[in-house]
């Protein structure tokens, strides 16, 4: 119901639009309903009028059987018109809230997901409330509205007859509806869950071909696909055969009441209770009374389905209210020594800033318990102090990183940003943290856009001079001269156009214009040639000058230059000092450091 109830919300800026399609939909219905009553009652009025060889006013009836049937196609165009342009509208407004609460969440939210499921959410789910309004909630109201008119103006013919004909609706319209929507509740979810899992299955087999090949796997992922895949046309037959059912039983339904009704007419008709010509009238009535409710059945299927997309979309929203700001739980004691009239979002540092780690801890989900990526871990960093972390494989480098930068969330310790005063990391929000620390991956993607969008993506007000100017700063001068559109040439899918070191040189041209406090470099010089690496480190020592630094790396040249060097070990500070320092008196650090 809560679901239900923030759907409703999403279509609040387009309620003049859907109250108007439930008039023209409700208009439809009515048109359509009298006119086959009408045209009931004047076709046994001809008839009762021939036998009985008396004249009549045909001109009448049979100019409001052509008005009604005007009104139900104008009434029908008018409805299909506003109905889908208020689902587009609808829709749109539902993949811009996506889209918008995907844009504000931080990256530990968006780390927790998978690409696919992400992408599930934005496709799948999004095309599942595609239809909320035009067949679950339209159906829903115009019965609301209907069947009231339609019962009054039976019972004002025959009370009886009204009562079946109600009778019938509300098992067609309630009683049949509430059985569907319990039998697939269940099933419902697990139908959006199996669609997630499969284009998550899909998605793997083709982004690890390669691997898959390598280790002769590709038949068990298969496998996997396909039998996801059967579960999902499973529900899917569920489904579609719950939906036949309901069409029997609600033609079935129908069908009896009909009957009932004409049961009950011919005595009283035979009586002269009532007109002979009432009888064909009634008769269709009922039989036409029955189109408020027919979609009702189909709107319940659809409902559970259009429930799940949504908890599943809201998930997402959820998560942005509970990241919009530190938990409420922590006192101002808990913020280190900042005042409550200095807000964390007040911390600015033009001259670097230090970080702090107070005991922090990191366990891996499903890891054992004393299984630790990092244990206990303590460290001090001042403002503009260069700190490398030295570690092998898998002894926690990038699992601080990714804590440092809010990609995952802290766990146990405390992590710390000094400026004027100490502040919690987890206080600060995601969009400040963003602007105090600047991080060059080891992967950095370029868009398929100039070199002026790409630096635009890390200053959007920078202007083409300071743009200029940071690009000679990265050693990208001589070969952006070079160029005959200069900053306006485009540099294809994933930077194609660019070589592995003139990527790299502008991801530093980006760190440049943004001119972060905090900068964290992810083996900056991995993977170039002796000329590209000279080139790159020049700019990265540029990009140091006035940032507090925190350097992944094993190069000896880059380990020369930093003031300090913090040596990991499975995820425990093995030793600190600098590079000469450690070098002296570690022979495993030594090791370490020269075979890379």
């Amino acid at each position: 119901m809560t679901n239900f109830l923030r759907l409703l919300h999403l279509c609040r800026p387009y309620y003049k639009a859907m109250l108007l399609g439930v008039f023209l939909t409700g208009l439809t219905v009515l048109a359509n309903v009298g006119l086959l009553a009408i045209s009931g009652w004047f076709l046994a009025s001809m008839a009762a009028a021939g036998i009985a060889g008396v004249q009549m006013n045909y001109f009448t009836p049979a100019g409001i059987i052509r008005f009604l049937a005007i009104v139900r196609s104008a009434s029908r165009y008018g409805e299909r018109l506003v109905t889908h342009n208020a689902t587009f509208l609808l829709l749109s407004e539902i993949r811009v809230n996506v889209f918008a609460t995907l844009g504000k969440l931080n990256n530990q939210d968006l780390a927790m997901n998978r690409s696919a499921d992400l992408f599930n959410r934005m496709q799948d789910d999004v095309d599942a409330l595609d239809k909320f309004y035009l067949n679950v909630l339209l159906p829903m109201l115009v019965a609301l509205v209907c069947v009231p008119i339609v019962i009054t103006i039976i019972a004002g013919f025959n009370a009886q007859v009204a009562f079946i004909c109600l009778g019938g609706i509300v098992l067609v319209g309630v009683c049949l509806p509430i059985r569907l929507s319990r039998k697939l509740g269940c099933s419902a979810g697990q139908q959006t869950q199996r669609s997630a899992e499969l284009r998550e299955a899909l998605s793997e087999m083709l982004s690890g071909q390669r691997e898959l090949a390598l280790y002769q796997a590709t038949n068990s992922q298969l496998a996997k696909c396909n039998a996801i895949q059967k579960d999902y046309n499973d529900l899917l037959d569920q489904r579609h055969k719950a939906l036949a059912d309901s069409d029997g039983l609600s033609l079935i339904v129908v069908q009896l009441a009909m009957l009932a009704s004409v049961a009950l007419l011919v005595p009283l008709v035979s009586s002269g209770q009532l007109p002979n010509v009432h009888l064909a009238m009634l008769s269709l009535f009922v039989l036409a009374s029955f189109e408020t409710v027919l979609t009702l059945p189909n709107a319940f299927i659809q409902l559970p389905v259009a429930l799940s997309a949504a908890g599943r979309i809201f998930a997402l929203h959820d998560k942005l209210a509970k990241s919009a700001g530190f938990d409420a739980s922590e006192t101002p004691q808990d913020l280190g020594s900042a005042s409550p009239a200095s807000l964390p979002q007040d911390i600015t540092s033009d001259l670097g800033m230090g970080l702090g780690l107070q005991n922090v801890s990191y366990r891996y989900a499903n890891a054992a318990l004393d299984d630790l990526a990092l244990n206990n871990v303590n460290i001090t960093i001042n403002a503009q102090q260069k700190v490398a972390l030295v570690g092998p494989s898998g002894s926690g480098k990038s699992t601080l990183v990714n804590l440092l930068s809010g990609l995952w969330p802290e766990q146990q310790g405390r992590i710390l940003f000094n400026a004027e005063y100490e502040v919690l990391a987890k206080a600060i929000s995601f969009e400040k943290r963003t602007q105090l620390m600047g991080i060059l991956a080891q992967q950095h993607h370029i868009f398929d856009g100039t070199i002026a969008d790409n630096l635009h993506y890390a200053a959007p007000e920078a202007s083409r001079e300071q743009m200029q100017t940071a690009c000679e700063q990265a050693q990208l001068g001589e070969w952006l001269y070079e160029l005959p559109n200069g900053l306006n040439t485009r540099l294809g899918s994933a930077g194609r156009r660019m070589s592995q070191g003139q990527s790299r040189r502008l991801a530093i041209a980006q760190m440049l214009l943004r001119n972060p406090a905090i900068l964290v470099l992810d083996e900056p010089t991995e993977g170039l040639d002796n000329q590209s690496k000279q080139a790159v480190m020049q700019a990265i020592m540029l990009a140091m000058s006035r940032s507090t630094v925190l350097c992944i790396t094993h190069d000896p040249d880059l380990l020369q230059n930093m003031d300090k060097v913090i040596w990991l070990e499975n995820g425990k500070v093995r030793g600190e000092g600098t590079h000469q320092a450690l070098q002296a008196i570690h022979g495993e650090y030594l090791e370490l450091t020269t075979r890379f």
